[in-house]
């Protein structure tokens, strides 16, 4: 989940990616020379394995292979190797078979053929990178697998397929897929993507540090409830943080990431920063929603319930302050339970054992009677603009979403289902964190679609440094964040 935003430098312009290309590795250039067949065995199944030299990556052909005598329509899927989600690829593959018998009993000749390449790319930014240099060579695959906020660069290049249409014709493939998910994947143009997963980021809290404090269960009990509704507010969660403190032993208030990533950025969107313009796609920067949600980081450490020092402290420090008490506040996400707190810190898996003593909220409106939010990071599927069979290829992703085989990735790495049936099966049940966290979907936020966010979320967590250290004043953390952004990056519109 970390390092999700990367903080390369890249602008999707035309221009500069075709500049990029020009100077591709020559391992690039002879990746048709270098393949070559072996057989392997992945999860049962027997399958042959193209291997290519793109950076040590690899192309395998995982689907069985139809007979001969069929009209064999081959697709390449292009998915980052990532031991956090080798169901993404895999489940295309699953597919592929499934398709191929609906293919039949339909009468077709058609059938399908699925080889995966498996780029090296450390995290997603350096995969789009790399698979925009690829389609620049003409080595393009018919599908691939990229964060969300880099469908919009694909789009604007004419790399990806606009799916509105066959969205709606096929609604058993997507029908029941949460509507929230679908706005992870809108260029202003249209439907660029089909959401593969999604995650939730809330507000955890200590309910033990809260009863220590002479907060009530009643009180305590009805916080989520009352964040929903607009009731609880973000001041509020910092007058939380400083009574905890005043009347326990916590150390701590409120502790967040202490690198640059999304989870901060609930905390922005609370005042309104959506940082997207919704006609143009082009980043948007509002002065006074910066301000005010510097502002509210700013009064979190003036008042002792942000450390200063939280940017500079490490990441299982700040686990551990929280999951051993020193904490009442972490803001992160659902995954972290199963990761690092059920196993390495002791909290109960037991659900209701859990809720006893620990909670979350979303996160809170800026003011009273406003809308709380989340923050989720989907990762997606896509066509190539110019596939040989869109349709068909529509159609494997889509059968690729099935319930069950989205469920099989959802158990397995913490992420939250698509779709609403997937709530019915046993297995999502009964990973109550994910049951319970797919609620947040109904009110979740998103990064922007647009590649640059990951600089100007750089650019974001400087002024955040400086805010915590005492440096800058919320408003002048917003006049940096502009001046840097305006400077460095392109098409920026300032409100």
């Amino acid at each position: 989940m970390d390092g999700l935003i990367s903080g390369r430098k890249f602008n999707p312009l035309r221009g500069r990616i075709r500049a990029i290309v020009s100077g591709i590795d020559d391992m690039v250039l002879k990746l048709s020379e270098m393949r070559e067949t072996v057989m392997g065995h992945w999860k049962g199944a027997t399958v042959t394995l193209l291997i290519a030299a793109l950076a040590g990556a690899s192309w395998a052909t995982l689907a069985s292979r139809p007979a001969p005598a069929q009209n064999i329509v081959k697709f390449e899927l292009w998915s980052r190797q990532d031991p956090s989600g080798p169901l993404r690829p895999a489940n295309v593959v699953k597919a592929a078979d499934r398709l191929n018998k609906q293919l039949e009993a339909e009468g077709s000749g058609k059938r399908v053929e699925v080889a995966v390449h498996e780029s090296p790319a450390p995290g997603f930014d350096d995969d789009a990178l790399q698979l925009l240099k690829v389609f620049g060579i003409g080595q393009a695959p018919d599908m691939f697998i990229a964060a969300h906020e880099w469908i919009c660069a694909f789009q604007q290049e004419g790399l990806a397929l606009k799916l509105d249409d066959y969205i709606a014709k096929y609604p058993q493939y997507f029908a029941t897929i949460f509507p929230s998910l679908w706005q992870s994947v809108k260029c202003p143009e249209g439907t660029y993507g089909i959401p593969q997963d999604a995650e939730a980021r809330m507000f955890f809290y200590n309910k033990k540090l809260l009863r220590e404090a002479a907060y009530d269960n009643a009180f305590i009990d009805a916080m989520p409830a009352r964040t929903l509704s607009g009731e609880l507010t973000m001041d509020d969660v910092i007058d939380i943080g400083k009574r905890v403190i005043s009347k326990t032993k916590a150390q701590y208030g409120i502790l967040h990431r202490p690198n640059k990533g999304p989870d901060y950025i609930m905390a922005f969107q609370s005042y309104g920063n959506n940082f997207v313009d919704p006609g143009t796609g082009k980043l948007l920067l509002e002065r006074d929603k910066l301000t005010a949600a510097f502002g509210w980081f700013e009064r979190g450490v003036k008042e002792g319930v942000i450390p200063a020092n939280n940017t500079a402290m490490e990441f299982d420090a700040l686990r551990k302050a929280f999951y051993t008490g020193n904490a009442v506040f972490w803001m992160y996400g659902i995954w972290d339970l199963g990761t690092y707190a059920f196993p390495t810190y002791g909290l109960p898996k037991d659900e209701a054992a859990f809720f006893a003593d620990w909670g979350w909220i979303a996160a809170p409106p800026a003011k009273k009677g406003g809308q709380a939010g989340s923050l989720t990071h989907p990762i997606t599927y896509a066509v190539a603009a110019r596939v040989s069979d869109p349709e068909l290829a529509v159609r494997l992703l889509g059968r690729a979403s099935d319930a069950d085989l989205n469920t099989d990735h959802a158990v397995m790495t913490t992420h939250l289902g698509i779709k609403s049936e997937q709530l019915e099966d046993p297995r999502y049940a009964n990973a109550w964190p994910l049951a319970r966290a797919t609620e947040l979907l109904k009110i979740t936020k998103f990064l922007p679609n647009n590649a640059q966010f990951g600089d100007l979320n750089a650019i974001i967590y400087t002024a955040l440094q400086g805010v915590e250290t005492g440096r800058l004043s919320g408003q002048q953390a917003a006049d940096f964040v502009i001046d840097e952004a305006t400077s460095s990056l392109k098409d920026i519109i300032v409100k």
